[in-house]
């Protein structure tokens, strides 16, 4: 049987099972390499793609040097904490208290949990499944997100849809209903891009409520003019929100990824390279 792994963003193979037993022993690869074989139908990391030999604490992976400093996620209570309060075994972030729970499962050779889902870059988007555990990070900045998630639901249809609004906009929106395909997103934010959106969304319904008031009222007074700035801050508001509230937004789906824009040019950095399906 042979098989493909990823490591450096790169496809490597074939090579028999036995050679993939060494990679893993020596340390070239570790439990969470993605891998495929024919008869498989995505990539999938490799504790959960087949079965794997046992690993003593002697002949355990070297210990490779920690990600820079900030906040981490232990990879077994899921918690966060500062990196300085954990310590990075077998490339994983672990607690102190989940640490003998940890070794353990290396001894025993278990695979180990994992946090982030299967996430890539392609360009200036980032590609996911959806539900996918992004890193837990800021998706503007980088920044650490501290476990915060903003779960939101993405919409796509194909754009040649869009020659239905010529049509009716009724029937557009009733087909678009019935064809669009649908993701899920759990989103890091820092702080401050938490609270940056927070005053987006204010300053919207309140310009959206403004050029109500001032549409009712200058319809009231028979007002032309000030009928029609209440359209232009009604029509303004809601612009303005659709352009600056989501924090990313699909520009492409199929049945298993998603295809989205929005993240910052620092967090994409982090993921590896889109280099399509197997």
């Amino acid at each position: 049987m042979e098989w493909y792994y990823a490591t450096d963003n790169q496809q490597r193979g074939p090579v028999a099972e036995s050679q993939l037993d060494d990679l893993l022993r020596s340390g070239a690869v570790d439990r969470n390499t993605l891998v495929w074989r024919a008869g498989m139908d995505e990539w999938k990391p490799m504790h959960s793609a087949r079965s794997l030999p046992p690993v003593s604490l002697q002949n355990a992976p070297p210990i490779a040097s920690p990600p820079l400093a900030g906040t981490a996620t232990c990879v077994e209570c899921q918690r966060v904490f500062p990196q300085t309060d954990l310590v990075f075994l077998n490339q994983s972030w672990v607690c102190g208290q989940c640490k003998p729970l940890f070794l353990q499962r290396l001894m025993e050779g278990a695979p180990p949990p994992t946090l982030a889902g299967p996430a890539w870059r392609s360009g200036k988007q980032m590609v996911l499944r959806s539900e996918a555990a992004l890193p837990d990070r800021c998706v503007r900045c980088n920044a650490p997100a501290n476990g915060f998630r903003l779960r939101r639901k993405l919409y796509w249809h194909h754009p040649a849809w869009y020659l239905l609004i010529i049509i009716s906009l009724l029937v557009y929106a009733i087909v678009a209903i019935c064809i669009r395909k649908k993701a899920v997103v759990n989103i890091g934010l820092c702080e401050q891009h938490r609270a940056q959106r927070k005053w987006f969304i204010i300053g919207s319904w309140l310009a959206v409520l403004g050029g109500l008031g001032l549409l009712i009222g200058g319809i009231s007074a028979s007002s032309g003019k000030t009928a029609l700035g209440g359209i232009v801050l009604l029509l303004g508001g809601a612009i303005f929100a659709a352009i600056k509230v989501p924090v990313v937004s699909a520009t492409k789906m199929d049945d298993a990824y998603v295809w989205a824009k929005g993240a910052g040019e620092q967090f994409l950095g982090q993921l590896p390279l889109w280099s399509g399906k197997p």
